[in-house]
C-alpha cells in the first residue's frame, strides 16, 4: 500500500504568532504573580509555561525521536527569562520538526493501546492545539489579576 505524502503544513505563520503571545504573556504577569494560581489544585502560570515547553519536548524526544535530549527544564525553568528561553529552545525544535516532510508523513507508533498510531501532521496539530488551549488559559488568569493583554485572537 502506497502511502499518501502530504503538503508541508502552513501552520508555521499562525503557531508563530502563538509563540510571540505566550512570550507576550510571561511579561504581562505582574512581579511575584508567575508563581500565583486561583486554587491550590490548579497550575500557576510558570507551571503552565513550563508544561508547554516540556510537551513539546516529550513528544519531540518520545514520538519523533528527533535526537535531541528531554532536558528536565521543571528544576531548570526558575525565572521569568529561563520560561522564555524555553520557549524559545522547544519553538525552534518544533520549526525544524515542521520543516522536515519526511518526518511530518512519518507515522509514529503509540505505546498507548488507547492511542492509535499517529503521522507527524496529527502530532503537530495536537500541539498547535495545545499551545493555543494553555495561551487561553494564561489570558483567563490574567484576566482574574485584572491584567490588560490586549491580545487580538
Amino acid at each position: 500500500m502506497e502511502t499518501a505524502s502530504f503538503p508541508a503544513l502552513a501552520i508555521t505563520p499562525y503557531w508563530t504568532s502563538v509563540q510571540e503571545d505566550l512570550l507576550h504573556i510571561v511579561d504581562l504577569f505582574p512581579q511575584g504573580t508567575l508563581n500565583w494560581t486561583p486554587k491550590d489544585e490548579l497550575w500557576n502560570a510558570r507551571g503552565i509555561l513550563i508544561h508547554v515547553s516540556d510537551a513539546r519536548d516529550s513528544w519531540m524526544t518520545r514520538a519523533i525521536e528527533d535526537g535531541e535530549p528531554y532536558p528536565n527544564i521543571w528544576l531548570t525553568a526558575r525565572s521569568r527569562d529561563d520560561v522564555k528561553r524555553e520557549l524559545g529552545r522547544t519553538f525552534a525544535r518544533i520549526q525544524r520538526f515542521l520543516s522536515n516532510q519526511a518526518q511530518l508523513d512519518k507515522v509514529y507508533p503509540s505505546d498507548d493501546p488507547n492511542h492509535p498510531p499517529a503521522d507527524g501532521h496529527w502530532i503537530a496539530f495536537h500541539l498547535l492545539e495545545h499551545d493555543i488551549h494553555h495561551r487561553a488559559e494564561l489570558m483567563q488568569r490574567l484576566a482574574l489579576l485584572d491584567v490588560k493583554h490586549e491580545i487580538d485572537l
